[in-house]
């Protein structure tokens, strides 16, 4: 008999998290029951698409098992992983299941240094953004720098584009977005493009989402999951989750990506801790 398993994805937050960091992308419940269609066939599972209004909704589900697989993102990924789920498969996006965090500025700015950041204006994407607010504050705290305290003023624009442009067109600014480095340690890809910027600090490695699975599914499930995902997985399987998480291709999780996981959530405690 085919085991049936349902695939929980919030598609309206994945939407707006998706669009802050890519305008163009925009997930929606065709490219999820695609993915779930592909995935299905790759598998010789029933894979079923649950379109979550909230992540909130999709934790709960997961937690009463209602949901067996789930995309979730890092900062989730710390509340469900150990308790309810196990990480199946992880994305790559500019070569990298890793991420980081930068503060920067007009690379004319008269702001060269954290010392100066009491005369800037601090551009944020929003509360909930860990590249674009939560872990550059958390980092600036851990060099003794109050972020409560630091600039002169602070503002949310909701989405990396526009802090991007608010920094370029005010040289008092400074703003938070992410960035991905290549191996030489300079970055390769980030939410300012091809404009050039004065990198003030960077924080980091943020790991990214993960496609999580309910414990409650057995080890033969999962590992079919996983092969489907990560090793040569089909054209139809690879086109669909691209469409849908603009990821390049899936990798294991390896015990690298839980240690960031720890790492960032006591960064973070530390940060909502005070």
């Amino acid at each position: 008999m085919t085991t049936r398993i349902r695939m929980g994805v919030a598609l309206g937050e994945l939407g707006r998290a998706a669009r802050r960091a890519n305008p163009q992308l925009v997930p929606t419940r065709a490219k999820l029951d695609e993915f779930c269609a592909a995935l299905s066939k790759s598998t010789d599972l029933e894979v079923t698409p649950y379109a979550a209004p909230r992540y909130d909704r999709l934790l709960k589900r997961l937690h009463l098992a209602e949901v067996e697989l789930a995309w979730l993102p890092p900062l989730l990924a710390l509340t469900a992983l150990g308790r309810d789920a196990r990480p199946v498969a992880l994305p790559i996006r500019a070569h990298s299941p890793w991420f980081w965090a930068a503060l920067f500025t007009h690379p004319e700015s008269d702001i060269e240094k954290l010392t100066d950041l009491p005369r800037a204006a601090a551009a944020w994407v929003d509360a909930q953004s860990a590249s674009g607010y939560l872990v550059i504050r958390a980092a600036l705290r851990a060099d003794g720098i109050d972020p409560d305290r630091a600039f002169a003023s602070e503002q949310f624009y909701q989405s990396h584009a526009a802090v991007v442009r608010a920094v370029l067109a005010n040289r008092n600014t400074v703003g938070a977005t992410y960035f991905h480095l290549g191996d030489d340690g300079e970055p390769t890809s980030a939410g300012w493009g091809a404009a050039e910027v004065r990198v003030l600090k960077r924080a980091g490695p943020i790991p990214g989402d993960v496609l999580a699975a309910s414990r409650t599914l057995g080890d033969h499930v999962i590992v079919s999951i996983a092969k489907a995902m990560t090793e040569a997985p089909s054209v139809a399987l690879s086109a669909s989750a691209r469409g849908l998480f603009a990821a390049d291709r899936f990798v294991a999780p390896e015990a690298s990506h839980r240690a960031h996981l720890d790492a960032l959530a006591r960064y973070l405690l530390r940060e909502r801790l005070r």
